[in-house]
């Protein structure tokens, strides 16, 4: 964990591209964070998934159940959903997390011009909470059979302030490391678990 965090998130939208929009490292990622303080998460691609992210809190020595409740979590099954919930939040002093952003607009049952339209609101809205507290975002190209939604993945990198290509975690990232080489300042805020989060 310590090689794959090794520094304080910055304050701007950090775009995560891999296979399978890099759900691993973004599992370790929210683990990571949690341990720290708070963090808010949207799964856009139906990525999330708690048993992982409490493996790797246990790793640390740490108590999952704790860390797990500074997690505010929220699901979107569209792209519509992902504009709707990112309208609601507002901006945090701690880190966002969005994992595979753009799953629900490469979904073809949404007219492309009408996705663009989406992900043009939905990367002024990233960018507004990176003002205040760093933003993290994972996705993956799109299928062949889609080919033509590679324009939403260009959008998307070109508003990132930054790109990090992620292959598979490796097994030496995730050895254990003493606790005080690992922590960071908290973030600010209450800490309160729920399932769609502000």
């Amino acid at each position: 964990m310590k090689n794959l965090f090794s520094t304080q998130l910055p304050n701007q939208l950090l775009l995560v591209m891999g296979e399978h929009a890099a759900s691993a490292w973004m599992l370790e990622l929210a683990a990571w964070l949690a341990i720290q303080g708070q963090a808010r998460v949207l799964d856009g691609g139906n990525r999330f998934n708690a048993y992982p992210v409490a493996h790797a809190i246990r790793r640390q020595n740490q108590d999952p159940r704790a860390a797990l409740a500074r997690i505010r979590l929220s699901r979107a099954f569209t792209c519509y959903q992902v504009d709707a919930l990112l309208t609601e939040w507002q901006p945090v002093s701690y880190p966002t997390l969005v994992f595979d952003l753009l799953a629900t607009f490469y979904d073809e049952s949404v007219n492309l011009p009408e996705s663009q339209r989406l992900l043009l609101r939905v990367l002024w809205q990233l960018e507004q909470l990176s003002k205040l507290g760093p933003v993290v975002v994972s996705t993956r190209m799109p299928a062949t059979i889609c080919a033509e939604r590679m324009v939403l993945y260009e959008m998307l990198k070109a508003r990132a302030g930054s790109m990090r290509l992620e292959m598979e975690v490796q097994p030496e990232d995730l050895a254990p490391v003493p606790h005080q080489e690992l922590l960071l300042p908290l973030w600010d805020g209450d800490q309160a678990l729920s399932k769609r989060g502000r």
